[in-house]
């Protein structure tokens, strides 16, 4: 069950000037009172569920997150207009997926700048809540669930499950610093109630190469990840489609359940930005010192790439190493999205004579 003030009559967000997030411009008063009083069936969700992150952390860029499937529907009317914002689209098409590593027509073609190649997809469990909805005993099944399905990885894939409450301090830090480890600290994750019962049913599958890794009911369900040395995108990406194709078999096979899907918002993610593919390929790259952030992030936007520091979101660059990443997940296939990445380090590298 959600953490909603349930037996209490919910009351108007208190919004101020600080507040900023999309979820904020979205639901006016007007919109709140048709919704206060709606509730998911899965886990009693109800929106001010959907918007506490938001209200309780200013400084949220989105400040919404759904608890289960069902809020894409019964909130449409904050989700969706939200969703076409935060997405850049006017309309949502319906969506179409293609995880053929093939199908890629170029690939990088300045290859020493590249530190490391990574390719991510978020995924969530149908007819379990997410994890903000969730309660504890679901949790722990659906940690129960996804460690059946991937001890069923074979070659390549094949790995070891380790509980976050199994991990000493030293190993977590190390994992973090690596990139194979989500941070055991989040405002805005907390806020939404996604940390609850922590560190419970938490945990993370990872190769013996450490090429791949499985982060369990952290944001969501499921963070699958490729990742290796190089510039590689290919090799990154087919890993990442077989362990995708692997997964969602074996969840069939053990569980009789499949992905979370809707037929335009494409796989369900707790936070609307993942929606569609839910994925996310970067690579860390070295950027000389004469070329300034603003530059750099002006040049990237231009070709629908995201610039952060090398450890997360909200980090700073560090010894003019940067990642560089798609901005878009909705509205077209992963195959574009990964091109997308492609051509503009091209363009980068083969534009700017500062690179």
């Amino acid at each position: 069950m959600a953490c909603s003030q349930i037996g209490a009559a919910l009351q108007y967000p208190t919004w101020t000037s600080r507040h900023r997030c999309l979820g904020r411009k979205v639901l006016n008063q007007e919109l709140w009172t048709k919704l206060k009083d709606k509730k998911t069936s899965l886990t009693d969700f109800t929106i001010n569920d959907v918007v506490r992150s938001g209200v309780q952390v200013p400084s949220s860029r989105v400040g919404v997150y759904a608890g289960d499937e069902e809020c894409y529907r019964l909130y449409s009317n904050i989700f969706e207009p939200l969703i076409k914002e935060c997405h850049g689209i006017d309309e949502i098409p319906e969506h179409v997926s293609n995880l053929n590593p093939r199908c890629l027509t170029s690939m990088i073609e300045n290859k020493e700048p590249i530190l490391s190649t990574r390719c991510r997809v978020v995924r969530n469990l149908a007819n379990y809540g997410f994890p903000a909805g969730i309660s504890r005993d679901n949790r722990l099944e659906v940690e129960g669930v996804l460690v059946t399905v991937l001890d069923d990885l074979e070659g390549d894939l094949a790995g070891d499950y380790y509980p976050y409450a199994s991990l000493t301090s030293l190993e977590k830090e190390n994992l973090v610093m690596s990139g194979y480890l989500f941070q055991e600290n989040d405002l805005y994750q907390t806020a939404a109630g996604i940390r609850r019962h922590w560190p419970e049913g938490r945990g993370i599958f990872y190769n013996k190469a450490k090429t791949f890794s499985v982060w369990v009911n952290e944001e969501d369900h499921l963070r699958i990840i490729s990742m290796q040395k190089g510039a590689d995108v290919q090799q990154v990406f087919d890993r990442l489609s077989r362990s995708i194709n692997a997964i969602n078999k074996a969840l069939l096979k053990h569980a009789q359940t499949e992905f979370a899907f809707h037929k335009q918002y494409g796989y369900l993610s707790s936070c609307p930005t993942n929606l569609g593919t839910g994925m996310r390929a970067s690579v860390h790259v070295t950027v000389p010192s004469s070329l300034s952030d603003v530059q750099l992030k002006n040049a990237c936007r231009q070709l629908g790439l995201d610039v952060r520091g090398r450890h997360g979101e909200t980090s700073e660059a560090k010894g003019g190493v940067f990642d560089l990443s798609n901005r878009q997940r909705l509205g077209r296939t992963e195959v574009e999205l990964l091109q997308t990445l492609v051509d503009g380090i091209n363009s980068l590298y083969n534009t700017s004579a500062h690179l």
